[in-house]
């Protein structure tokens, strides 16, 4: 017996060996609840869950002494806990390591989840401490933080004996349950670790802050705006990786929300700021918008996207108790979706492959494989880690700094070749100008000579028509003297016409009547003619009355060359077609006239040079007529005087179409405003009357016609109809008229940003200051009583105009920006121009955007934005245009950061060269004068 019962005593105590061998990680044997932990190796972290009990307390009304009492269930089996109930846990540790004595500080962390945690401990006496803990809790208020990751508790484990640790807590974020993970280690492991973490995040955000000063640093020196943006990415990725790696609160604990800890999880919204600043980056690195717009639209958007995605992860964080279980739903969906979409960028980089664009694509890849990584760390192969991220950032990083390296010595290479390319044209530029001065004199020489030489022919010609008046008897060889002498002097008096119309000496005496009546009354006298030679002569029209503005001696001038010309080249039997209609062209409404005869025809070759001066065609066919070379060449120019254009389609053997395009104005109408002086003067300013009673628009046009192109008006609503049209310089207005007064008249013009700019004089019999007062509150720029004294009318017409040329200068030198109006509201003026600037500035890009292209954007006809700009600025719309690109790209030139020729395209100058010439005709000097290095 005794010898089985000794027996027994060694399975027992070889069982208890090897029970407390297995239990080194923790326990006593016993499955339950209340297992010790008991330490009995070196490990650097020990698991504690399998030694945890719990205690659900859902009322949060248990106390210490409670509890001590309950029953707790194992952690590992307990169903999972649920958000904002409270929860007690029991935790018993034996400190038996072998140097247990020397090993007695030990650091308990609690997971993150616990919001609010108080952990109970007791002392020899066995009275109990409780210690406040908690991620809510303000650090201030801990007594163990060497860092805010986790929650922390400083445990102090005698060897040898159990210690007791009771734990009550919650978790008040949604969605998100306190964890019963624990993890204890000694200080001297828990310090050791903790100093390498620290290590290796220094290490991090250094390399990226000193990346971060290194660009910025570089856009200082460039002024491109690529290390701007690149600059933003990196400074968020540190801002983003502080907060991760709870840096920022360690650092700023105490002086960044240091009563409510919870809401450093706004530094989250540093991943949409940064991955903004990276769209625009690769935007602007690669110039996207030229390259590939539509990916480039749809990065704007998600830049967009963005913003409203910040936004929404704001109230999702404050409806949610920042909950990163759901604040982490909007993060990751917009990593994935920018981060998908850099990668599905990559394939379209590769066909458009180019160094900037590879540098782009390396980067993309090595960031994107690095995000892949650290997601996959935190749905699928956890615990969650940004090493892969960090590894993928320093490598793009590195690309990336590499290929704006690259990028800077491009672009001193590229201004080197614009200084260069500069140099080179203003010395062609030199050499043209100096042909062109040589062509100019010797063209000048040729017309005075021509114009010298057919002067004279007309006195021998006088003298020859004269004496042959005085030959009696011989009518054939009197008949055949005269009609020779006839047709050369009408050769020599259209090459005087065509010298006057080359150097600009022939004035348009413009009348406002039905041209389709007149060119009836032209027509008719080639019947006769016609009807001579045989051939069938036909005018028709479409339309029966045109009014339009034209000069009736040129128009009879050009209608007889074309007819003429077609009657000559005609034979017997022939048919010539004279058709009026009417077209709508990109300028407004024209008058279309066709001359169409079935002569001999033209060929393709002379067709191109069939309106050069002296060209005369060579006849297909054999023809007793021919021509001076004159006659076509003086039409083209008088057709060219009335703003039209000329062309010609001929087919050899079938016959010549000649086709003329007048535009239909009517500046110059007569009814019911007519003209009550010439202008023939074109830089007089132009004065309308307003004015019911006839003799005093005599009186005024007597006083002011010698100085001022009258026109008037005989009521109110026919001036604001002329007014529109003409854009005087000036109005005169009386005050009672019919139909509208001169207060609605001027009420009217001033409200209409066409005429808002036209000073207007408002003559009235009435004397009574009320009257004045009402006048100018419906801005009246002057107020005169009849009867007016003459002189002081003049002076006060000459000042406002005056007053208005000032004005022009004032918008003329004001380059881009908006006229300062010195602390008075803005002008009409000041916000037309404002207006047309941004418009301008909308199509920068677009060197399609002309005249037509402006004046369909404000609204108004190109006339009236010609007539309204050039009162305004002194320039014509083209020039103000110009103007405006020039100014935008001398802004450019010194913020610096791009190319003359990347400018020139920005501004919208489709040639870099004649951006350059113009730039310094502007400015006096070239573009590489204000190049800041």
């Amino acid at each position: 017996m005794c010898t089985y019962a000794g027996r027994r005593y060694l399975i027992t105590i070889l069982c208890c060996v090897i029970s407390l061998t297995v239990n080194g990680r923790g326990g006593t044997g016993s499955d339950g609840p209340d297992r010790v932990c008991v330490l009995t190796d070196e490990q650097h972290n020990y698991r504690l869950i399998d030694y945890v009990g719990v205690l659900p307390d859902p009322d949060g009304e248990l106390t210490i002494d409670g509890v001590r009492q309950s029953s707790f269930a194992p952690a590992a089996d307990f169903p999972s806990p649920e958000a904002n109930h409270y929860y007690w846990g029991k935790l018993r540790v034996s400190n038996r390591l072998p140097r247990a004595e020397r090993q007695t500080e030990w650091v308990l962390y609690f997971s993150g989840t616990w919001t609010e945690l108080e952990v109970y401990t007791a002392d020899a006496d066995g009275n109990w401490s409780v210690e406040r803990n908690g991620t809510f809790l303000p650090p201030a208020e801990k007594p163990f933080v060497p860092t805010t990751k986790g929650n922390l508790v400083k445990l102090t484990l005698p060897p040898g004996e159990v210690t007791t640790v009771y734990f009550r807590g919650r978790s008040e974020r949604v969605s998100l349950a306190p964890s019963f993970h624990l993890y204890l280690q000694t200080t001297e492991v828990f310090y050791d670790k903790l100093l390498k973490r620290k290590a290796a995040d220094a290490l991090f955000i250094g390399f990226l802050g000193m990346m971060f000063l290194y660009n910025l640093m570089l856009y200082f020196f460039g002024r491109d705006r690529s290390f701007v943006y690149y600059s933003g990415y990196i400074l968020m990725m540190i801002v983003y990786g502080g907060y991760f790696s709870d840096d920022l609160s360690d650092w700023f604990g105490q002086y960044l929300f240091p009563g409510r800890p919870q809401n450093y999880s706004f530094f989250k919204l540093s991943i949409f700021l940064g991955l903004m600043c990276y769209l625009m980056f690769i935007r602007t690195f690669v110039h996207l918008p030229r390259l590939l717009p539509r990916w480039d639209r749809y990065f704007r958007g998600l830049i967009w996207l963005g913003a409203v995605m910040m936004g929404v992860y704001v109230w999702v964080s404050i409806a949610s108790n920042h909950s990163y279980a759901i604040e982490d739903r909007i993060t990751v969906a917009y990593i994935a979706i920018v981060i998908g979409s850099c990668v599905g960028l990559l394939f379209p980089l590769y066909r458009r492959w180019n160094k900037q664009g590879a540098f782009i694509f390396y980067g993309i890849a090595a960031l994107s494989l690095g995000c892949l990584l650290s997601l996959l760390t935190r749905v699928a192969v956890p615990p969650f880690s940004l090493f892969w991220l960090k590894a993928g950032v320093i490598v793009e990083v590195a690309i990336f700094s590499l290929g704006l390296a690259y990028r800077q010595r491009k672009q001193v290479q590229a201004r080197e070749q614009a200084v260069f390319a500069l140099r080179e044209s203003k010395l062609l530029q030199e050499k043209q100008q100096l042909e062109a001065s040589r062509l100019q004199e010797l063209t000048d020489f040729k017309t005075r000579f021509y114009t010298n030489i057919t002067h004279e022919f007309r006195t021998p010609l006088t003298v020859i028509m004269g004496m042959s008046d005085q030959i009696s008897g011989q009518e054939k060889i009197k008949d055949l003297i005269q009609r020779n002498g006839r047709n050369l002097l009408n050769l020599v008096n259209r090459l005087l016409e065509l010298s006057r119309l080359e150097m600009g000496a022939t004035p348009v005496n413009w009348v406002h009547d039905d041209i389709i009546a007149y060119l009836n009354y032209l027509t008719e006298s080639f019947y006769s003619a016609a009807e001579q030679k045989n051939i069938r002569f036909v005018f028709y029209s479409e339309v029966r009355e045109l009014m339009m503005d034209f000069d009736e001696e040129k128009v009879l001038q050009i209608v007889n060359n074309l007819i003429s010309n077609a009657l000559k080249f005609t034979p017997p039997r022939g048919k010539i077609i004279v058709h009026a209609s009417t077209t709508v062209t990109d300028t407004g409404t024209q008058l279309k006239l066709i001359v169409r005869d079935t002569g001999i025809g033209i060929s393709a070759e002379d067709a191109e040079h069939i309106f050069d001066r002296y060209f005369q065609v060579t006849p297909t066919e054999p023809s007793p007529a021919a021509g001076s070379g004159v006659g076509l060449a003086l039409t083209r120019e008088l057709v060219g005087l009335l703003g039209g254009t000329i062309g010609v389609d001929s087919e050899p053997g079938k016959g010549t179409e000649f086709t003329v395009l007048l535009p239909v104005g009517d500046a110059h109408r007569s009814l019911p405003a007519e003209s009550v002086a010439e202008l023939p003067d074109p830089d007089r300013p132009v004065l309308l009357i307003i004015e019911d009673n006839r003799d005093i628009v005599t009186y005024l046009e007597t006083i002011l016609g010698d100085r001022y192109g009258c026109h008037y008006a005989a009521d109110g609503e026919a001036g604001i109809e002329l007014a529109l049209q003409l854009v005087p310089d000036v109005i005169v207005s009386d005050v009672m008229m019919p139909k509208k007064d001169g207060y609605e008249v001027c009420e009217t013009l001033k409200a209409d940003e066409r005429t808002s700019h036209i000073p207007i004089i408002l003559l009235t019999a009435k004397t009574t200051p009320d009257a004045r007062i009402q006048g100018l509150k419906f801005g009246a720029d002057a107020y005169l009583t009849k009867p007016f004294d003459k002189e002081e009318l003049n002076v006060r017409i000459e000042k406002l105009i005056e007053s208005r040329r000032r004005l022009r200068t004032r918008y003329a030198g004001a380059g881009n920006a908006t006229v300062e109006a010195n602390g008075t509201p803005e002008s009409r003026e000041d916000a037309f121009v404002r207006k047309l600037h941004d418009l301008i500035g909308a199509q920068l890009d677009d060197a399609n955007f002309g005249v037509a292209e402006l004046a369909a954007a404000a609204g108004l006809s190109q006339m009236q934005l010609y007539r309204k700009v050039k009162a305004i600025t002194g320039k014509t719309p083209s020039r103000f245009i110009r103007s405006y690109r020039l100014a935008e790209g001398m802004q450019l030139l010194r913020t610096g950061g791009y190319t003359v020729s990347e400018i020139a395209y920005r501004v919208g100058f489709s040639d870099p060269s004649y951006f350059s010439r113009t730039f310094q005709q502007e400015y006096r000097h070239p573009p590489s004068h204000f190049v800041t290095d």
